[in-house]
């Protein structure tokens, strides 16, 4: 039997709770709700510099409960643990609303009812953590009986554009997996809101067979969106999915998912840069996984991201088709400074004829990157090596990344070792987001910015 976590936490005298509805949690006026000197959450803003009212406490089991729809701002404060519970969702798809999250809070995910937090079109989740003070959203099973599918993750929907309306429909809008709301629009500039020193852990719940709900789910999310020193951490599906869009993302860990790390699809045009993706326990797909319209390969906007300084790290056990990098369905990436190695069936494969095309024009390609598995090219049916080698052009083939510890699990270090030959080569684009950085791979030999605040817990 599993026993929530939450059971633990019934003897928290700080929870002052209303009782309320969540459901019908539209008032903005003033409650006493806050637990500090202060009696009301108006007062208590100045706390914290905000002008977000906290949020209602609903008490349950030693825990506020979130559940239903929310069309009022308010702020998870880090003073009492909060819990979803099914569908927790935020705003009513035309007029914003914001959930602020205090740098510090646990938001547990209920597994019994496949919990999901939702951020609806035109709203916003400002969760802005810290280093020393991370927020953390996870499973509510005790610790030693938590794992990957506990509950559902994190959605983010937008309205900027993505290319699933092959029938040439505009503004084109798609309905998420998992039936987590409707994405798309016209604003590539679209704010969804900030994820910073944010942990989403034990997450992926299947919903249905093959349709899981990722760790962070960026569908048509806009780049206003800002994701900075984010974690996933246990997911039975993908870590980050990205359904077409323009979200900005730097310093993202993945570690242990189930499936792919990394996935674009829809015509993402975002930037990314320090990324790393750890896959172990025999689990995992691909590094990542980059398509543009499964159907129409040629669909616009096209799936053109530019990202740099990446590490993808494979479990050499995973016995499925496991890649570092597989590109397809005419996706056209400009790809700088990518490190790979352990996948077990190989670092490359691209495939579709309108995928090569890309490379072929010039629109897509590869610079300052190295790979080291064992096979560094798909071969097969479904590739021909040598036009992957005419992609990946004059990279690096090397034997060994020489990685700290990439492979250790409980405590990796994915900083380059000795002799690496990651320490030079690398090529950053020319753009004012990219820091200009001369090494390959997501970590220099010095700094390693996952340290002190990212989780690692099989369990």
């Amino acid at each position: 039997m599993r026993i929530s976590l939450l059971s633990a936490l019934l003897p928290l005298a700080l929870l002052a709770c209303t009782g309320e509805d969540p459901d019908t949690n539209t008032d903005t006026s003033e409650t006493d709700t806050d637990t500090d000197t202060d009696t009301d959450a108006d007062t208590d803003t100045a706390d914290t510099g905000s002008d977000i009212p906290a949020a209602e406490c609903v008490e349950e089991g030693g825990a506020c409960v979130l559940t239903g729809s929310y069309t009022a701002s308010m702020r998870l404060t880090a003073d009492k643990p909060w819990l979803l519970r099914s569908g927790v969702l935020i705003g009513d798809d035309t007029n914003e609303t914001i959930l602020e999250i205090e740098p510090g809070t646990t938001v547990y995910g209920e597994a019994a009812t496949d919990a999901v937090l939702i951020i609806k079109r035109g709203s916003k989740i400002e969760a802005r953590g810290t280093a020393s003070k991370p927020i953390v959203f996870t499973s509510d099973q005790a610790v030693g009986s938590r794992a990957r599918g506990d509950w559902g993750g994190l959605v983010l929907n937008g309205r900027a554009p993505i290319n699933a309306c092959t029938d040439g429909t505009t503004p084109c809008e798609a309905e998420g997996e998992g039936n987590t709301g409707t994405y798309g629009g016209t604003d590539w500039a679209d704010s969804s809101g900030t994820l910073s020193y944010v942990i989403v852990e034990f997450v992926g719940t299947e919903v249905s067979p093959d349709n899981e709900v990722n760790g962070i789910s960026m569908q048509a999310v806009g780049s206003g969106t800002t994701l900075d020193y984010v974690q996933v951490h246990q997911t039975l599906d993908d870590c980050i999915e990205f359904w077409g869009g323009a979200a900005t993302v730097k310093h993202f860990v993945c570690t242990s998912p189930g499936d792919d790390g990394i996935d674009f699809d829809l015509g993402y045009q975002g930037k990314i840069q320090f990324a790393v993706v750890q896959q172990w326990g025999g689990g995992g797909n691909n590094g990542m996984e980059a398509d543009n319209n499964p159907d129409v390969h040629t669909a616009d906007p096209g799936t053109t991201p530019t990202f740099s300084n990446i590490t993808l790290v494979g479990d050499p056990e995973v016995a499925e088709s496991n890649f570092g990098m597989l590109w397809r369905r005419g996706f056209s990436p400009m790809a700088y400074s990518v490190a790979m190695d352990g996948f077990s069936t190989a670092c490359l494969s691209v495939r579709d004829e309108a995928t090569y095309a890309g490379f072929t024009s010039g629109d897509a390609g590869v610079w300052g990157s190295a790979l080291a598995c064992e096979v560094p090219f798909e071969t097969g049916d479904d590739a021909d090596a040598s036009t992957e080698e005419a992609v990946w052009g004059d990279n690096a083939v090397v034997g060994d990344l020489k990685l700290k510890d990439a492979w250790n699990s409980s405590a990796p270090d994915f900083r380059l070792g000795a002799g690496s030959p990651l320490a030079s080569g690398g090529v950053t684009p020319s753009d004012s987001f990219f820091e200009q950085v001369s090494y390959i791979g997501a970590f220099d030999a010095t700094t390693d910015w996952t340290s002190g605040w990212t989780h690692h817990s099989e369990d």
